[in-house]
């Protein structure tokens, strides 16, 4: 257990590929399973799992895995403050998890009928986070720069398509220190401060 989730933190944020992760570790599928799922009572890690426009599709892609507390995760994965610089890809990872957390927490007490997803189309389009309440939906990308550029916003954009009508908006929390707007309507780029004005 203790090994799996040293690996759980090295893999914050990565869709969840149980196989993998059993070959990894030298134990049997079954096993990584029925561990993922004590973790998740026992709120250390929580799988977000896969919005698709077709309810039937949601149940066969995978999920993304998020340590609930970035904090652990970094301890885990034996990060240090220096690394926000030098492995800026994985502190993004840390930083995605760290903000799933903050919304589902501020939801949970705000909104109890809100549901959270991950997006991931087959040409690797993504959003980090899919808040839906019925067919109301709203996105949420996290990037860790300071600075926003358009291609930034693509995954935003191609869940505001496939929504259509009942998109309802969608931010990027950035590293900057400015509200822009993003190319689709009702999108725009938002300093990370902004979370807890929310």
């Amino acid at each position: 257990m203790e090994r799996l989730l040293g690996l759980l933190a090295l893999r914050t944020a990565e869709l969840l590929n149980a196989s993998d992760i059993a070959r990894t570790l030298g134990l049997h599928r079954v096993t990584i399973d029925n561990y993922i799922a004590v973790l998740e009572r026992l709120f250390l890690v929580r799988r977000l799992p896969a919005w698709h426009n077709n309810p039937g599709h949601r149940l066969i892609r995978s999920p993304k895995i998020h340590l609930v507390d970035s904090g652990l995760a970094a301890t885990l994965a034996d990060y240090s403050a220096t690394d926000w610089f030098e492995q800026r890809e994985r502190m993004g990872h840390l930083l995605e998890s760290f903000v799933v957390r903050q919304i589902v927490a501020q939801a949970e007490w705000t909104d109890p009928d809100l549901r959270f997803w991950h997006y991931r189309d087959k040409d690797g389009l993504e959003v980090d986070l899919v808040i839906t309440r019925g067919k109301k939906t709203w996105g949420v990308e996290v990037k860790a720069s300071s600075a926003v550029h358009r291609k930034d916003g693509r995954g935003l954009e191609h869940l505001a398509r496939q929504c259509g009508k009942n998109f309802q908006g969608g931010f990027l929390l950035y590293d900057g220190t400015d509200v822009l707007p993003l190319a689709t309507s009702n999108v725009f780029a938002v300093p990370f401060s902004k979370l807890w004005e929310l």
